[in-house]
């Protein structure tokens, strides 16, 4: 994966071979020594330490006590619970009894967070991966593969997603857009596995907090199969803007970012209006998700802007050249009425496209389509060039 940040350069030479132990105890992370002890203890008494602290660091080996089993850092891919969680691509050596050896078996993704300094973020996670238990072998939904507890951490084995999220991979583009052709590619893959994995009739859940952020792309280098995924509960992470300057302050942040809404927290200011939690709302965040990979980004900076554009969009049945524009008519006033009609006028979307967006975004969650409705729909039974969905993505890992 082309990942948001480089790779820090620290030597690989903490992990086991294949036909022997670990060897350099000094490096491992989950021991008992007394160095650890005591670095445990200065940590749960200092209440100064940045909030995206974690001493795992890339080139560090995180071992699984109960079954001997080891994770490589490799390098930092991702982050979540507000920094507290660091996120990396790990080498996964796999312990055997019989031999008494390692044998490297495949990279993963490794959720890493300090659980004495994180107490409440720890106990967060822990509750997702409770949630999450029955989603490790699903085709579209990516599960957990392991997790366990060291003296200072708490971490989640995944499977390893080669280009990250859709967003990701949208940043890397200039106009940040995905072709509606790649649109229903993707989306087909998260209605499959809201269908078949979490909107059952029986032991129903809810995915909730949906978005391009959590839609996830892997190539697998050896026989170019792509797999497209949605992430749920634990294995949610943000695959992108990592790489924050250690010199950098919250105003230079500021500065720095666009002057628009969050579009990790969609499903905060971008819920759906009945506020009821529910398929039908996921559904409506599908809506969303499906906006912001036509546009690139949702230009708001407020949830009224958002109700503003959704109204417009039922109204006309149709979409705008430029969300953006829309949104200046609308703050300039009624002497840009005309100027309206002419943002809707030049069609830049199949109808089939606005038509099923247009359903998702119904205001009466009855009126929405399920995700087994949404399937037949047209959109999603016309047939797709993957191959050419594949080649967008390694195209956009060539030229970042």
């Amino acid at each position: 994966m082309q990942n948001p940040t480089k790779p820090f350069d620290l030597p690989d030479d903490n992990i086991a071979s294949s036909s022997s132990t670990i060897r350099n105890p000094r490096t491992e992370i989950g021991s008992s020594s007394s160095r650890i002890v005591n670095s445990r203890r200065q940590i749960s008494l200092s209440l100064r330490k940045p909030r995206n602290y974690c001493p795992a660091r890339v080139g560090k080996t995180i071992i699984d006590l109960n079954k001997n089993h080891t994770y490589l850092l490799k390098n930092e891919i991702g982050s979540s619970s507000n920094g507290a969680c660091h996120v990396y691509k790990a080498l996964f050596s796999k312990y055997s009894t019989k031999n008494r050896a390692h044998t490297p078996s495949g990279h993963v993704t490794l959720k890493v967070i300090n659980r004495i300094v994180f107490v409440n973020e720890s106990k967060e996670l822990q509750h997702s991966i409770n949630v999450s238990k029955g989603y490790s072998t699903t085709i579209n939904i990516i599960g957990i593969k392991n997790n366990f507890n060291t003296e200072e951490f708490k971490c989640v084995s995944l499977p390893y997603m080669s280009h990250g999220s859709l967003r990701y991979i949208l940043s890397t583009r200039p106009d940040k857009r995905l072709p509606e052709e790649f649109i229903a590619v993707a989306l087909k893959e998260v209605l499959i596995g809201l269908q078949d994995e979490l909107h059952l009739k029986i032991d129903s859940r809810v995915h909730n907090t949906l978005n391009a952020g959590d839609i996830f792309v892997d190539i697998n280098n050896a026989n170019g199969e792509m797999l497209i995924k949605l992430a749920f509960e634990a294995s949610v992470y943000d695959s992108e803007d990592i790489n924050v300057e250690e010199n950098s302050n919250e105003e230079e942040d500021i500065l720095r970012s666009p002057p628009f809404l969050d579009p990790k927290k969609i499903a905060i200011w971008g819920a759906a209006p009945e506020g009821a939690i529910g398929p039908k709302s996921d559904i409506w965040l599908l809506g969303i998700t499906a906006l912001e990979l036509a546009y690139g980004e949702l230009p708001v900076t407020n949830s009224e802007e958002l109700i503003h554009i959704i109204k417009k969009i039922r109204k006309k049945k149709r979409f705008p050249i430029s969300l953006e524009k829309l949104l200046i008519v609308k703050k300039e006033g009624w002497r840009f009425k005309k100027t309206e009609h002419n943002l809707f006028k030049r069609k830049v979307f199949s109808e089939k496209f606005e038509k099923m967006v247009v359903k998702c975004l119904s205001k009466n969650p009855k009126k929405r389509p399920t995700a087994k409705q949404l399937l037949k729909s047209s959109f999603f039974k016309k047939e797709r060039d993957i191959e050419k969905f594949k080649q967008f993505v390694l195209n956009t890992e060539e030229n970042n």
